[in-house]
């Protein structure tokens, strides 16, 4: 998903829906998961959406544990 860019939206994303994007590999972002982040960058997201490479990437060092 190029835009809007996830370092923008995840931080603000419910703790469930980021559990929810750990686990969602390629598949297309789930209708309320678009309304969540539309409500955070204040845009329509497209509905075909699916996390880039990058995206997961982004996602797996957010929820790495700092030392």
């Amino acid at each position: 998903m190029a835009d809007p860019e996830i370092n923008t939206w995840w931080p603000h994303l419910h703790a469930a829906t980021k559990d929810l994007l750990d686990d969602i590999g390629g598949d297309p972002l789930p209708a309320h998961v678009l309304d969540e982040i539309a409500v955070i960058t204040g845009r329509p997201v497209p509905e075909d959406c699916h996390l880039t490479p990058s995206d997961h990437d982004f996602i797996r060092t957010q929820r790495e544990e700092v030392d």
